[in-house]
């Protein structure tokens, strides 16, 4: 029977945490301030998710290494400095299977790969790789506390 392990990493608002998996990566970012998401659905919606700056921007990619960190990092600052909004897709979309990164945002981020990739306005899942999947992600003060295994991680300066 495996043991679940929380752990607290410490993080700061110009940092980033990369959990990283065999055939995936979570980048994570605190937001660093009280700001707002939009989020358009197929339903032809808007969803404003707000934030507070200890929540996290989390951005799973289906893929490992610099090229992925770059993007991971890319999407982070678009959703922090150009409050680009965030696009769901309607279930079995084919673009859904084409997609190499998603975003999720809040103060609680649970990790699942048994989900079809951009199709859930829910901002407490994140579809993400197997390795990585089960892990629950909490936001606290000055880091995050997560839920589960984790065998690799580094934290980097984000760029601003």
């Amino acid at each position: 029977m495996s043991v679940r392990e929380r752990q607290r990493i410490g993080l700061s608002h110009d940092e980033i945490l990369f959990l990283i998996g065999r055939s995936g990566e979570i980048g994570l970012a605190k937001t660093g301030r009280d700001m707002q998401i939009f989020i358009g659905t197929p339903e032809k919606e808007e969803i404003v998710v707000f934030l507070e700056k200890d929540d996290l921007i989390a951005v799973s990619t289906f893929s490992t290494g610099n090229i992925a960190e770059k993007g991971i990092k890319s999407m982070i600052f678009l959703l922090k400095e150009f409050s680009s909004p965030i696009i769901v897709l309607p279930e079995n979309h084919p673009t859904s299977k084409r997609l190499k990164m998603v975003v999720a945002c809040g103060d609680h981020i649970r990790l699942d790969c048994n989900i079809q990739a951009g199709t859930h306005p829910e901002q407490d899942i994140l579809c993400a790789c197997q390795d990585l999947s089960g892990l629950d992600i909490n936001a606290v003060q000055d880091g995050v506390e997560i839920d589960g295994v984790i065998n690799d991680f580094r934290i980097e300066k984000l760029d601003q």
